[in-house]
């Protein structure tokens, strides 16, 4: 028993740290999946919060808008803060804060109570965002990208996985008690998120909170790719909110009467769409970013047009479902790495612009899908998401225009051979 013991005291060091960055990056992942689920949240609760307020659906629809909102304007105003304060504090302050306001909205009486508490649910639980800016300065010397790949995974487990759990559970325990479990989850996962967070300090402690602030909006004044990729996107993700905002009202109302744990279930078609995106990606790594964004708008509009004629048809509109979802991440995915590439040096504003964008599109697409459902179902809504992709497109056709001009302007031309006189 001795021996056992001494050998694993002697395990060479490079490999307990292997081991303990591993439990450290499950910390992180967990937290983030946590953290992003939360936000989903009224979409999934949707029918059963409308019913519980005695309100129409469309009166509900403002839930899953201002979280969205709130989420947004969160990111602007408090992401950037991670350059200022040790991403472990920030860390700690919003998910206390973001347990207080989940069980302040599982008590409201009311749909207007409920929207400011889901408001401030979203306006503090970017956490993902700081966790995602940190990762690479935790992580073990060639870790990073790695690091950072898997995160950004965990998302998709927790919009689609959270989208499963709170379905399974909302008809048993109702939707109150729903957001008091997340409540407990962003709870339970802090203090590992604090050990996991305990090496990073603040990037610039003196920077002063407004020049952060500047430096964000520069980003956009600044570049021209940046705006065309968050105006893209913008649309983008509006349509994917659309769809999804839309789809528990869809599969529960009176046409397909799912429970909604059935509907819940439903999820699993966004989570395989989710998990099998960054490995069909390996094959457009020689395409540019604008080349794979022009690929998946067809893709998407392909979907969203198919959205209106197979909405009935369960299995063919899982597929529509599936190919919309998987072409949103494509998009999203190309668009925030044109960013990143035209703010090498300082990419954290500029990124945290584009998610500012990307879940005001969100907020866009959650009012605007529930609206277009209650006035025409699901056929309408993928009318209204097919229409918001030609606008994205229309962008990307004017991005890809642009862009060819400067090709061509910056190759060179052979000069004139002018023959000499004899």
């Amino acid at each position: 028993m001795g021996d056992m013991t001494a050998a694993k005291n002697t395990a060479p060091p490079d490999a307990r740290a292997g081991r303990a960055w591993s439990v450290h990056l499950l910390s992180l992942a967990a937290g983030s999946a946590i953290a992003v689920g939360v936000i989903y949240l009224p979409q999934t609760l949707l029918s059963t919060m409308a019913a519980d307020f005695g309100v129409t659906s469309a009166a509900a629809s403002i839930l899953p808008t201002v979280i969205q909102v709130g989420y947004a304007l969160g990111i602007f105003f408090l992401v950037p803060l991670a350059d200022r304060v040790a991403p472990r504090r920030q860390v700690t302050v919003q998910s206390l804060l973001l347990t207080v306001a989940l069980l302040a909205t599982a008590v409201m009486p009311g749909v207007l109570g409920a929207a400011l508490g889901f408001a401030v649910v979203g306006l503090v639980a970017n956490i993902a965002q700081v966790i995602i800016a940190a990762s690479p300065k935790l992580a073990p010397p060639g870790a990073g990208a790695g690091a950072v790949a898997t995160i950004v995974g965990s998302l998709t487990v927790g919009i689609f996985g959270g989208r499963i759990m709170a379905g399974l559970l909302v008809t048993a325990v109702g939707w109150r008690w729903v957001v008091v479990l997340f409540a407990v989850l962003v709870l339970a996962v802090l203090l590992a998120l604090r050990a996991a967070l305990h090496p990073a300090q603040a990037t610039s402690p003196g920077t002063a909170y407004r020049s952060l602030l500047g430096s964000t909006l520069n980003s956009v004044r600044t570049s021209r790719a940046t705006r065309e990729s968050v105006l893209m996107q913008f649309f983008v993700f509006a349509a994917f909110n659309a769809l999804w905002a839309a789809m528990v009202l869809h599969l529960t109302g009176s046409r397909h009467a799912w429970s909604a744990a059935h509907a819940g279930l439903f999820g699993l078609v966004g989570m395989a769409a989710g998990l099998a995106s960054p490995v069909a990606f390996r094959f457009t790594r020689r395409m540019s970013e604008l080349a794979i964004a022009g690929t998946f708008l067809l893709v998407f509009l392909a979907a969203t047009t198919s959205i209106t004629l197979d909405a009935d048809v369960i299995p063919l509109f899982a597929v529509s479902v599936f190919l919309a979802t998987g072409a949103n991440q494509f998009i999203q995915t190309a668009a925030q790495r044109r960013v990143l590439t035209s703010h090498a040096d300082h990419p954290a504003p500029a990124n945290a612009l584009f998610m500012v964008g990307v879940f005001a599109g969100g907020a866009t697409g959650s009012f605007s899908g529930v609206a277009a459902f209650t006035a025409g179902g699901m056929r309408l809504v993928g009318a209204l998401g097919a229409m918001l992709i030609v606008c994205g497109s229309v962008v990307w056709a004017l991005a890809a225009r642009h862009d060819r001009k400067h090709q061509r302007r910056d190759v060179p031309h052979d000069p004139i051979q002018v023959p000499e006189r004899t």
